[in-house]
């Protein structure tokens, strides 16, 4: 029996989530404005998991790819923030 054996084996397991888009900007010029991505749990709440990350929800995706997520965080970025 291995040393790891009774250890939760679906810590490595990608379970099923959504990427929420979020936009955190602040009135200060020391803290730049900037678009993030984040992958939750799908039963967590999108509006309450940008609140957590200090911004505001821009836009929700479904289990994408990271790629896929990460090319839509840079289209928001550019029409945010340019």
């Amino acid at each position: 029996m291995s040393p790891n054996a009774g250890n939760n084996a679906d810590k490595t397991t990608i379970k099923a989530g959504k990427w929420v888009i979020v936009l955190i900007a602040f009135d200060d010029d020391v803290v730049p404005a900037q678009v993030i991505k984040e992958r939750i749990p799908v039963d967590e709440n999108e509006h309450l998991a940008a609140l957590l990350r200090g911004g505001e929800l821009l836009d929700v995706l479904g289990d994408e790819p990271e790629a896929v997520a990460e090319g839509y965080r840079l289209q928001v970025e550019k029409k945010c923030l340019r």
